[in-house]
């Protein structure tokens, strides 16, 4: 399964990250969702397609977290 790990410091066009939240656009369909560490338990599908799953962890981006996206 592909991945795409966010870079904190490069997020791209498609991608956001803020604390322990990451969006990302689903590369299947094209969908934009949000993943919230504290509200999905860090993992999410892509609420139209499911095809993509998008991650990220508690600790955050300032924190030394990760997030990203597979599909």
């Amino acid at each position: 399964m592909p991945t795409k790990e966010l870079d904190p410091f490069n997020l791209g066009h498609d991608e956001d990250w803020e604390g322990n939240n990451a969006a990302f656009k689903c590369r299947h369909c094209g969908k934009v969702f949000i993943v919230s560490a504290q509200i999905h338990n860090g993992k999410k599908d892509c609420p139209e397609c499911g095809k993509s799953t998008g991650h990220c962890d508690m600790p955050g981006k300032k924190s030394g977290g990760k997030a990203r996206l597979e599909w």
